[in-house]
C-alpha cells in the first residue's frame, strides 16, 4: 500500500532507498533538521558524515543564505531566506577579533564560505568563516600602503588596495564549494596607486604552501584605482571594477600570475552602481547593465588572433522581470548585489517612499521578491550549506 506521497512503506524500510529520498530534499537550512525529527533512524542517516557529504555533492550548488554589509563598525548579516529558514543575524555575529579597532576597515567580498574584513592600515587581513565561527588572520606582505615597494623606475605613492579568497581544494574529488572550511586556499591582493601614473600590483597567497608569491605589475600604466566592489572569479581570474576609469577593468590571471588592464565598454551616463562584472553566457567575462526599465548583458570574446571583441548579448524589460505594477514610477534603480556561483543580481528599486528588492537568476530571467529590502550597492551575498538553527518565524 502505498502513502500519500506514493512512496511505498517497504521503500521507506530500506535505508538504501531512503538515503535516495533524502538526498533529493531541498539544501535550505530546515530539510535535514526536519527530516531528522522523523524518527531516531532518519536522525541517524540525516546526521551521518557520509550522507552529508552525499547530500552536499547532490545539490552541488550551496544556496544564499544572505548578505553581509559594512555598516559602520559593524559587520551586518542579513538572511533572504523566507521562513522557517531565516537565519537570525546573531547566528552569524563576527567573534571579537581580538581588540582590532574597527574604525578603518573594508568588506571586499565573500566567496566559498569565507568573508574577509580588510584592515589596510595594520596590513592584516581577517578570515572569517561563519558557519565554523573561525577566524584567520594574515598579514599582508610589503608591496602594499603605506609603505610601497616600487620597482625601481617608480616612486611611492598612496595605494587602495582590495583582496579575494577562493578555495583551493579543486574539484577532482568531488569537492563541492560551500563545504570549504577545512580546505586549502588562495587569496589574492591587489593594489593601485593615485594619479593614474603606476601600475597596479597584484600578490598571491596559497595556504598549501605558507607563503606569498611575488608581485606582479600590470605592463603600463593602471589609470583606475581599484573598487570597494567584490571581485568577479570566471575561470582562473578574478576581475576587478576600477574607479575613475571610463572604459577599464583589471584582471589577475592567477594561473599565468599576470596582471592586465582590461578594456571594456564606456557606458556612458550610467553610474557603477548599476553595473556589475559577471560571468557571461559561454563563461567569459561580461557586464550586466541597469538603465531602468533596461537592462543590458554583454559578453568579451577574444580570437585566435588575440583580437578582443564586447558584444551585446542580452537585451530586457527588467520592469516586465520583477513584475511591478504597470505604470509604478520607479527611482534609484541599482544593482546591489551578485553571486557568480547562483548566476544571480540583486536589485533595488524605490517608488515613492516605497522600496523594494529582487533577485534575478541572469539565464532564466526569472525573479523573486524578498521581503529585505537592500538600498546600497555594498551587499556581498553569502552561499553556503547550513543546518543550524533559524528563528522559524
Amino acid at each position: 500500500m502505498s502513502d500519500e506521497g506514493g512512496v511505498t512503506a517497504a521503500a521507506l524500510d530500506n535505508d538504501d532507498l531512503l538515503g535516495e529520498i533524502l538526498l533529493r530534499l531541498s539544501p535550505l537550512p530546515t530539510s535535514l533538521p526536519r527530516a531528522s525529527v522523523v524518527s531516531k533512524r532518519w536522525e541517524l542517516l540525516a546526521t551521518d558524515p557520509d550522507f552529508r557529504r552525499r547530500f552536499l555533492a547532490h545539490h552541488r550548488k550551496p544556496p544564499i543564505l544572505g548578505v553581509f554589509e559594512q555598516r559602520g563598525r559593524t559587520l551586518v548579516f542579513t538572511s533572504v531566506l523566507d521562513p522557517p529558514d531565516r537565519i537570525p543575524p546573531a547566528r552569524f555575529d563576527l567573534p571579537d577579533p581580538g581588540g582590532l579597532a574597527f574604525d578603518s576597515w573594508t568588506l571586499p567580498g565573500c566567496r566559498h564560505g569565507f568573508v574577509l574584513i580588510l584592515f589596510q592600515r595594520l596590513s592584516l587581513i581577517l578570515m572569517f568563516d561563519p558557519i565554523s565561527v573561525d577566524v584567520r588572520a594574515l598579514a599582508i606582505p610589503p608591496g602594499f600602503g603605506p609603505r610601497v615597494e616600487f620597482p625601481p623606475d617608480y616612486t611611492i605613492c598612496a595605494c587602495t588596495i582590495s583582496a579575494a579568497v577562493l578555495c583551493d581544494a579543486g574539484s577532482g574529488q568531488g569537492h563541492v564549494h560551500g563545504d570549504c572550511h577545512m580546505s586549502p586556499f588562495k587569496l589574492a591582493v591587489v593594489g593601485t596607486f593615485s594619479g593614474g601614473q603606476h601600475p597596479a600590483v597584484a600578490r598571491l597567497y596559497s595556504s598549501k604552501t605558507g607563503i606569498w608569491r611575488k608581485a606582479v605589475w600590470t605592463p603600463g600604466p593602471c589609470a583606475g584605482t581599484v573598487s570597494r566592489l567584490p571581485s568577479t572569479l570566471i575561470g582562473n581570474a578574478l576581475y576587478w571594477w576600477l574607479d575613475e576609469s571610463e572604459d577599464e577593468i583589471l584582471k589577475f590571471d592567477m594561473g599565468k600570475r599576470r596582471l592586465t588592464v582590461v578594456k571594456r565598454p564606456n557606458f556612458t551616463g550610467i553610474p557603477s552602481s548599476c553595473i556589475r562584472i559577471i560571468r557571461a553566457e559561454g563563461g567569459g567575462v561580461g557586464m550586466a547593465v541597469l538603465s531602468y526599465p533596461s537592462f543590458q548583458m554583454w559578453g568579451r570574446t577574444v580570437s585566435n588572433e588575440g583580437v578582443a571583441t564586447w558584444m551585446l548579448q542580452k537585451t530586457v524589460n527588467m520592469h516586465d522581470i520583477i513584475g511591478l505594477p504597470s505604470g509604478l514610477e520607479t527611482s534609484n534603480e541599482v544593482i546591489v548585489g551578485y553571486s557568480e556561483d547562483a548566476d544571480v543580481v540583486f536589485i533595488s528599486v524605490s517608488s515613492n517612499s516605497e522600496h523594494y528588492t529582487f533577485v534575478v537568476q541572469l539565464e532564466s530571467m526569472k525573479s523573486r521578491k524578498l521581503n529585505q529590502n537592500l538600498l546600497e550597492n555594498s551587499y556581498h551575498p553569502f552561499a553556503n550549506f547550513y543546518t543550524g538553527g533559524t528563528d522559524g518565524v
